[in-house]
């Protein structure tokens, strides 16, 4: 069973590769931006998922990394610790070896005061982690058994497949979600009376379950509890329900199924009667689902989220067509970044020879001013 300063450890790895992994996936869409490509929404959500899936991986890809770099360049560490370590002794840093070895060793020994606990910072730090863990596993459980009573109470309309396409008076707004063996879309009872606002929620709903855009849901709200302290991971799957929403309405789009007048028209419509439910008192902010109109924020955000839908449609053309010879190199030049990324997040070896090195300096260091103190006496 893993010691408690391994996982410790492994946590705050995670933390690190997700920022890296945000800071390439911005560089990426920026560079985007710049090209013929930037007003293709689908592309940056490729991209996006792809950068996701990367760091995830990416300590498989550091593992395959450090083996080729032994194989062909043997001998060359990619551990920051070691390659700082080597600057050192080659005199690049003007530093006391006391307080470099200090710097080397200051996350290991966080981490062991964090296990040991012996300060109350170290325990209020503890407090905060736990709690905040367990509010946002409670908080997720939570809103689980409410989505779960929300599709037990709804009514089954159509089936195909595992896809069921369900009724509720208890939303106001479609959304498609999934269960352990079966999909869902509920739609409002009251569209019912709106067959073409209908037809564009279902061809919304059903392209999202299309691109298993419920599952990445699924995953993001299940690892909300671990990164919850982290406003990396809260941006990162903020950006990334922006571009499913925008690509989801540019398939649409580019598929000439609907106009650009009557999905924003459509829009409109399911958020007045979001509003008027809102100003009832009545609410239905329930995750993991993927909702025709997000309103699981403030006010402010959604008015912008709305807005810039509804421009991307009325500046919509067909976007070029979607070329792989782009989107791999990128995904394959991020994914070889945190890969090394990941590589110099390891822990060197406590016994290598510029270990070794570094203790005898540090213990001269001290024997020096030891000699120093007594001779002043």
């Amino acid at each position: 069973m893993p010691r408690i300063e391994t996982l410790i450890d492994a946590y705050v790895d995670a933390n690190i590769i997700l920022i890296i992994g945000f800071l390439v996936w911005s560089l990426g869409r920026a560079t985007l931006n710049r090209t013929r490509f930037g007003q293709d929404h689908l592309l940056h959500l490729r991209l996006t998922e792809g950068m996701i899936l990367a760091a995830i991986i990416s300590p498989i890809l550091a593992a395959l990394l450090a083996r080729a770099g032994a194989v062909f360049f043997p001998g060359i560490s990619l551990s920051a610790a070691d390659i700082a370590l080597a600057q050192f002794l080659n005199g690049h840093v003007a530093m006391k070896a006391q307080d470099f070895e200090a710097v080397l060793t200051a996350r290991q020994a966080f981490i062991a005061d964090l296990v040991r606990l012996d300060t109350w910072q170290m325990q209020g730090l503890a407090a905060v982690l736990g709690a905040g863990f367990l509010w946002r596993c409670a908080h997720t459980l939570r809103d689980m058994a409410r989505l779960r009573r929300l599709i037990s109470s709804s009514y089954l309309w159509r089936r195909f497949g595992r896809l069921d396409l369900r009724l509720s008076d208890a939303t106001d707004v479609p959304f498609s979600t999934r269960g352990l063996t079966r999909r869902h879309i509920v739609i409002p009872s009251g569209m019912l009376a709106m067959p073409d606002e209908l037809r564009i929620a279902l061809a919304h709903e059903i392209q999202h379950m299309r691109r298993k855009d419920t599952e990445w849901e699924v995953a993001l709200v299940v690892l909300a509890p671990v990164f919850f302290l982290n406003p990396v991971y809260h941006w990162w799957k903020r950006g990334l329900e922006q571009l499913r929403e925008l690509a989801c309405d540019q398939v649409l789009l580019n598929r000439a199924r609907v106009t650009p007048r009557a999905y924003a028209e459509c829009l409109l419509t399911v958020s007045g009667l979001r509003a008027s439910r809102a100003m009832a008192g009545q609410y239905n902010l329930i995750t993991p689902r993927v909702p025709f109109l997000n309103f699981g924020g403030p006010a402010r955000r959604n008015r912008q989220a709305l807005v810039q839908r509804i421009t991307a449609m009325t500046d919509h053309r067909a976007a070029p067509a979607l070329r792989p010879a782009l989107i791999w190199p990128m995904l394959v030049a991020g994914g070889f970044v945190l890969a090394l990324g990941t590589a110099a997040l390891q822990r060197p070896g406590d016994w290598s020879q510029d270990r070794l090195m570094l203790s005898t300096i540090v213990n001269l260091e001290r024997l020096e001013t030891r000699n120093a103190g007594l001779g002043q006496r």
